[in-house]
């Protein structure tokens, strides 16, 4: 053999036994990354008995997790935000005196979804719940869709074995385990262990264990990682269902005038979504909140209906371009109209 060729040889093997190894170890994160009914179940349990800081693996899949929290917490909850990541940061403390509160919003969460989860509870708890945050969703185009509301049910055995038929095939896994971002995270995670007081320990915790140690953040709060990203961050739902934030960064006035051009833009989905239908919110959406509204009336409770931007100053950017702002100025239309008949208020 010559000296090229057991160079490739060597490089090849090399490259090989790199490779090899990052997608050994990476699939065994995607396992714990995938969750399932026993972390979700651990995670809802230890929440309510620490009052920390979690969530239970995939952030995509929240929904089991707050319905299993909900549960437990029911019996004093009187207070409900619905939602997706943009009622996120809204707490138990902007409730009225006296009010339970949590909140039940979700990541990616549609409007449709979001009817369902309010129609399912009112049918559970009919004279418990007193007041409901919901946001119409517009900057995310989910007034705008046309998906039915799902039928849900969100009882813990329900949803434990939706968790249960989630399955992955091995390609996919494969797939993602060598995509750049699950390979950055394993390099930051390897480069944590090797600083840790105990890498060996750290190690074990992070490819076999069910969840890290407990430990503190920076506000006293306790908090515990399930997921294998965002480790020692007090990254996870609060006791009360909003999230912490923990290891995000503050949102820049620059960055955010950036991310609002980039919105208003017409080749951008939120552009597209606002004036797909010219601006027109689902009627049906309308039809079943407004029955959601009457019920809640009925009982003594009420309903506040909140328009959430994406980032701020993206409606003033929307409202720059003459067709988002025709299509803008239809869905306040529509809405203010709505609100008016039903008796409610949109904020």
């Amino acid at each position: 053999m010559t000296p090229s060729a057991r160079y490739v040889m060597v490089l090849l093997a090399t490259t090989g036994l790199i490779l090899g190894l990052i997608l050994g170890l990476n699939l065994l994160l995607g396992e714990r990354a995938l969750g399932g009914p026993k972390v979700t179940r651990l995670a809802s349990e230890w929440q309510q008995q620490s009052k920390g800081v979690t969530y239970a693996p995939p952030i995509t899949a929240a929904r089991r997790f707050k319905a299993l929290r909900l549960a437990d917490r029911m019996p004093g909850i009187s207070a409900m935000a619905f939602g997706s990541s943009t009622a996120w940061g809204i707490t138990a403390d902007a409730m009225p005196e006296g009010y339970g509160f949590y909140n039940f919003g979700v990541t990616g969460n549609s409007l449709a979804n979001i009817i369902g989860e309010i129609e399912y509870f009112l049918v559970q708890y009919p004279d418990r719940l007193k007041l409901l945050v919901v946001p119409m969703e517009w900057a995310i185009g989910s007034v705008y869709d046309r998906s039915p509301p799902p039928t849900m049910n969100l009882a813990p055995n329900a949803v434990l074995a939706e968790a249960e038929q989630s399955v992955v095939s091995m390609s996919r896994k494969i797939q993602d385990a060598l995509s750049y971002p699950k390979v950055a995270n394993l390099l930051l995670a390897l480069r944590s262990l090797f600083q840790a007081p105990e890498p060996l320990a750290g190690a074990r915790s992070l490819f076999f264990g069910v969840a890290g140690d407990t430990y503190q953040c920076a506000d006293g709060s306790l908090a515990r990682d399930f997921d294998v990203v965002n480790r020692g961050q007090c990254a996870g739902f609060r006791y009360d269902g909003s999230w912490s934030f923990g290891g995000e960064k503050r949102l820049t006035v620059a960055r955010a005038a950036a991310l609002s051009r980039a919105a208003a833009a017409h080749s951008s989905k939120f552009s597209h979504a606002l004036c797909i239908t010219g601006g027109e919110p689902n009627p049906e959406y309308l039809r079943r909140l407004m029955k959601v509204a009457q019920a809640l009336s009925q009982s003594g409770a009420k309903a506040l209906f909140i328009l959430p931007p994406l980032v701020p100053g993206m409606e003033r950017e929307m409202a720059a371009d003459e067709m988002n702002r025709s299509c803008l100025a239809r869905t306040k239309q529509v809405l203010q109209t709505w609100s008016q008949e039903v008796n409610v208020t949109i904020i």
